[in-house]
């Protein structure tokens, strides 16, 4: 293989915006996946509460995060912007993964629970519009793809790295250290540049869906 494979046609079309994007959900399931996984465990291990509890938490966490995809989508449409929901989405999902480890009730791990998906359900369809917008359409396959793959990356190291520290550590600690690659994703996200699209433009995509 060419040595200069990658840079000359992987990489090809690929714009910084996608990069940052792909390291931003690389670190947010870095984070996400050294929580999540365990919530189950620490609910009903550390908490003392019964299987009903955990169905209840993650059924109300996807629910509300599916709901907000729709609303965030259409008004990021409507406003013309994307960035402020991604940050604000990113910000939120953050923010909560140090709360996990104040949570002496399952009803409180289920409010944090549902604030971060809150923060999954704005950013999503914005940050997936940001991708479309920052390359050509003969490459948007390939950015997704690229994002995707930054993405199964974070999720499989969170989890590894979850299980690994859990015997020394303990949950609350690594809901504490989940923190750091959190906000390192938020950081992350201030470089992106968001397109600038036009009432023309908008309408355009929306007769073409």
């Amino acid at each position: 293989m060419d040595k200069n494979f990658f840079k000359k046609k992987f990489f090809k079309g690929l714009t910084t915006n996608i990069f940052i994007l792909g390291f931003v959900s690389l670190f947010t399931d870095l984070s996400s996946q050294m929580v999540f996984p365990l919530i189950p465990l620490f609910l009903t291990t550390t908490l003392g509460a019964g299987a009903y509890a955990v169905g209840i938490v993650e059924g109300a966490a996807e629910t509300t995060a599916s709901l907000l995809k729709v609303i965030s989508g259409y008004w990021s449409d409507k406003i013309k912007k994307r960035k402020p929901f991604v940050l604000l989405g990113y910000s939120l999902s953050s923010v909560t993964k140090p709360l996990f480890a104040l949570a002496y009730t399952w009803p409180f791990v289920l409010f944090i629970r549902v604030v971060e998906r809150i923060g999954k359900g704005l950013r999503t369809a914005p940050r997936d519009a940001i991708v479309a917008e920052s390359c050509e359409k003969n490459v948007r396959g390939k950015a997704y793809g690229l994002q995707r793959a930054m993405d199964g990356i974070g999720s499989i190291s969170g989890a590894v790295l979850a299980f690994l520290l859990l015997p020394s550590l303990g949950y609350r600690n690594i809901f504490l250290l989940a923190f750091i690659p959190a906000i390192i994703a938020v950081f992350v996200i201030l470089f992106v540049k968001e397109k600038k699209t036009s009432s023309k433009e908008v309408r355009k995509m929306s007769l073409k869906v």
